[in-house]
């Protein structure tokens, strides 16, 4: 059910990103967005999320239901394939397994989730479990074509929505291998002036995964508590780019990752999206919401390659902002780094590296040019509560959107001659952690076991040789 798709690559090709040299860059942004926020839960598949949306697979689903644009979802999956959805008044499913992925994407077939992940990779939420996330995708726009960075579990994909890239690793791991801080898009935030701030419950109880990152001393000022985000918005200091985690922290069940309760995640969720909506900050603000990867819950779209990485499964993203199209569903190709493209596009800095330069930027979810009826761009924040139901009220009758609400785009950075401030990603290994460290410890508990052992045994022959007076 998918619609013609609009191109919109020209109506932001002008902003020609190599005509600024890196020396000359500004804090000065190149959408009406000065603040970026950007909240990950965990472990859900578009199709888990939103496989019936909008209509919940019914003929008599209502008028505004029935209405509004269809994403690609498990009803365009292939039939007979053992999908089941979960049951009015259940929130949770078991963990599916996450190490198989390989074998659940089975070089594309996307059929070897029930075999691999379980059975319960083949189930689905709908709107009542997750009422207020399907009324976010009504109001304002969501991706069906944005994946999981890495076909794999939590910390490369975290690292990659940081960095645009995991040290090579593809699944979770502990460091080392680090990835040098200088690398990271805190490091270019830094370098150009533009304030940043990394929110988690208490900094003080873990850092996850700024761990993985070598050198992040120096930038640990950033690193704050949610209550602090919530103070930035009351007092006027909200930092341009800030990152609100459900996870770290020492943060627990607030992320949505199986088998928690859906709804505890959601509640907090929109706790910080209203919390935005209802501050000074919210006609300059832009909401990215999405999860970090599919989490062994069955999706029906085969990633793609990008820059060469076999991409993850599918998974949600919305945006939120007054310059969001309404009830669009953008087709664009996208994944973490697309986050990073648009916070570099949008302060006009080089691309962090070259992944990130080739990551679609989700531009077309946004209308910075056409007015609504009364001449306005800017719309006004739809606060919605834990009792929300969908579908919600529309706040703008379809018949009068100025744009469609389908659409993709092709620009990446790469495409609109950015420059990379990453031109080689490496890693770091102190050697005290390293194969070579182990193996010569290794070596040297040998030596002295066998130094130990010769010894006790010439020991004992001089016992032997001496006489007994």
């Amino acid at each position: 059910m998918r619609k013609s798709a609009v191109l919109v690559v020209a109506l932001f090709a002008i902003q020609v990103l190599a005509s600024a040299s890196v020396s000359a860059v500004t804090p000065s942004t190149v959408t009406p967005i000065k603040h970026v926020v950007v909240v990950m839960m965990e472990n859900h598949s578009f199709d888990n999320l939103f496989g019936l949306y909008p209509t919940l697979n019914t003929t008599n689903s209502g008028p505004i239901a029935a209405s509004l644009e269809v994403p690609d979802d498990v009803l365009d999956a292939p039939k007979g394939i053992g999908l089941s959805q979960i049951p009015n008044g259940t929130y949770s499913t078991a963990n599916p397994n996450e190490d198989v992925y390989p074998a659940d994407w089975d070089n594309g077939k996307m059929d070897g989730f029930a075999s691999n992940s379980g059975s319960v990779a083949m189930t689905y939420f709908s709107s009542s479990q997750l009422a207020v996330e399907w009324d976010w995708a009504e109001e304002y726009a969501i991706a069906d074509r944005y994946f999981a960075a890495c076909m794999c579990m939590t910390d490369p994909n975290r690292l990659f929505s940081l960095a645009g890239y995991a040290g090579g690793e593809s699944i979770d791991f502990d460091p080392p291998p680090y990835i040098p801080a200088n690398q990271s898009i805190f490091a270019e935030l830094n370098s150009y002036g533009v304030s940043w701030g990394y929110y988690v419950l208490n900094p003080a109880a873990d850092n996850f995964p700024l761990n993985y990152f070598d050198g992040i001393g120096p930038y640990s000022a950033g690193l704050q508590s949610w209550d602090s985000f919530y103070g930035s918005l009351n007092q006027g200091t909200l930092p341009s780019v800030s990152w609100v985690m459900p996870v770290g922290g020492g943060a627990s069940g607030y992320d949505q990752h199986p088998s928690a309760n859906v709804t505890f995640g959601e509640e907090w969720l929109l706790g910080v999206v209203d919390r935005v909506m209802q501050s000074q900050y919210w006609n300059s603000t832009a909401i990215f919401i999405t999860y970090d990867e599919g989490g062994g819950y069955y999706d029906h779209v085969p990633p793609p390659v990008v820059d060469g990485v076999q991409t993850g499964f599918r998974i949600p993203l919305f945006v939120i902002s007054p310059y969001t199209k309404e009830n669009y569903v953008s087709n664009t190709v996208m994944d973490h780094s697309s986050t990073l493209s648009f916070i570099d596009y949008n302060w006009n800095l080089p691309a962090l590296n070259s992944y990130v330069a080739e990551s679609g930027l989700p531009l077309d979810m946004f209308d910075f040019n056409q007015p609504y009826a009364g001449g306005t761009l800017v719309r006004q924040p739809v606060v919605l509560e834990n009792s929300s139901v969908y579908p919600t009220s529309l706040q703008i009758p379809l018949s009068g959107l100025p744009y469609q609400r389908t659409g993709y785009t092709n620009a990446t950075l790469a495409s609109l001659g950015a420059k990379l401030y990453v031109s080689n990603n490496t890693t770091i290994t102190p050697f005290t952690q390293s194969v070579e460290f182990a193996a010569a410890v290794a070596v040297a508990l040998l030596a002295v076991g066998y130094l130990a052992v010769r010894m006790t045994r010439r020991s004992r022959k001089l016992a032997s040789e001496t006489p007994v007076t």
